[in-house]
């Protein structure tokens, strides 16, 4: 092996057995000394669904919370809920963790790969310790828009339809593929493929129960409107103290996100990697800024999209400073370090975790629209070139 690679493979290595590590110690401590409430809410959710009673109820001799996913997820999961506890605790979080892992290899070269994971490692251990699903979330968008780069148009609808199935996150990946070559096929095969994932609690409930699972879910979903979360619309909230609804703000960033992509492509730099590779990561960011429901676990698809960013692209001293700011969010806000009372009084409740995120998205966004519009612009100045006359 050449002297380069050794000096990659090494840290590798050793970060490997760090993510493993943490997933094994992670499971001491919520599978064994104190059950995760959140695992327990996806195991229950199993037994209800192949039970016939309602997903969506509240189940308090089970969780303490509200199962929020949809019924094909809770048929999913089967595996693990069979599973002794501590066991299927484990290999949860070994499947979140090693699953992003498994994309960001095969998104970035591997020196690149190695640092972003160096990077991530704090903000998917937080998400272990919540025993949720956000790496997961964040591992298939990433797999799929790999699979999208590649032509495998049946692997990316898989995944994204797959990912949609836990959260809908992985949807707003679909604009993307819209300007991706063959886009009719690739529509046809995530409407097929999404159809038999939504039908596929077939297999172990009547159809009258299943669609009455349906409707509990969008009842369930339509109770949290309202709510905010760690989003940009809280943070407009808390500084205008306006009670907007949410949507005008989301139609608003959902337009940011999908103007550079439509002059990018009319422009010709849809065929530049590197702007694609940015377009994927402002995805990631914007699934979490823009959601009403986001909380502290689901950061770590967001930090993804902030962290590919940086160490993909040209450095620059913006870049250099997100990135501290957002390590800085990382370290404070998720290891205890500071005392109980700041994370309590200022911490949670001024949601700083998505201050990272939002900075970095409109820095993306500037990036993507300058890019796009050097590229329009570009393209304009050639069409309108006359060619020379012959014999001139």
């Amino acid at each position: 092996m050449r002297p380069a690679l050794l000096r990659i493979a090494r840290p590798r290595r050793w970060l490997l057995g760090l993510y493993v590590a943490s997933a094994l110690l992670v499971t001491l401590q919520q599978g064994v000394l104190r059950p995760s409430n959140n695992f327990r809410v996806f195991r229950s959710a199993t037994f209800n669904l192949l039970a016939g009673r309602d997903l969506y109820a509240a189940h308090p001799e089970q969780h303490l919370d509200f199962y929020k996913y949809s019924p094909t997820f809770a048929l999913l999961f089967a595996p693990l809920a069979y599973l002794p506890f501590a066991l299927a605790f484990l290999c949860w979080s070994l499947l979140n963790a090693l699953l992003l892992w498994y994309a960001l290899e095969r998104l970035l070269p591997r020196r690149e790969a190695t640092l972003a994971l160096g990077l991530l490692y704090l903000e998917v251990l937080f998400a272990m310790q919540y025993g949720q699903s956000n790496a997961l979330v964040a591992a298939l968008i990433v797999l799929a828009f790999v699979a999208l780069e590649r032509g495998r148009q049946l692997e990316a609808a898989s995944e994204l339809a797959l990912g949609a199935s836990i959260k809908l996150f992985p949807l707003a990946l679909l604009p993307v593929a819209v300007f991706h070559p063959r886009r009719a096929r690739f529509g046809l095969l995530f409407l097929g493929v999404a159809t038999a994932l939504v039908v596929l609690p077939l297999l172990a409930v009547p159809a009258p129960e299943l669609v009455a699972q349906y409707r509990s879910w969008r009842a369930i979903e339509a109770s949290d409107t309202l709510n905010r979360g760690y989003s940009l619309m809280q943070y407009l909230h808390m500084a205008l103290g306006t009670d907007w609804p949410n949507w005008p703000v989301q139609l608003a960033g959902t337009t940011l996100l999908v103007a550079p992509l439509a002059l990018g492509r009319g422009g010709g730099r849809w065929s530049d990697a590197a702007f694609r590779r940015l377009v994927l990561c402002s995805v990631l960011v914007y699934v979490v800024l823009f959601n009403h429901q986001s909380e502290r676990a689901t950061f770590v698809i967001a930090y993804t999209g902030i962290v590919v960013w940086c160490v993909s692209s040209a450095s620059s001293r913006l870049k250099t400073a997100i990135l501290a700011l957002t390590l800085l969010v990382m370290v404070v806000h998720d290891v205890d370090i500071v005392p109980r009372w700041v994370k309590s009084e200022i911490l949670i409740p001024y949601r700083i975790k998505g201050i990272p995120c939002l900075v970095a998205w409109c820095a993306m966004q500037v990036e993507l629209f300058a890019t796009a519009l050097r590229s329009e612009s570009a393209g304009s100045s050639l069409a309108g070139t006359a060619p020379e006359p012959r014999g001139a």
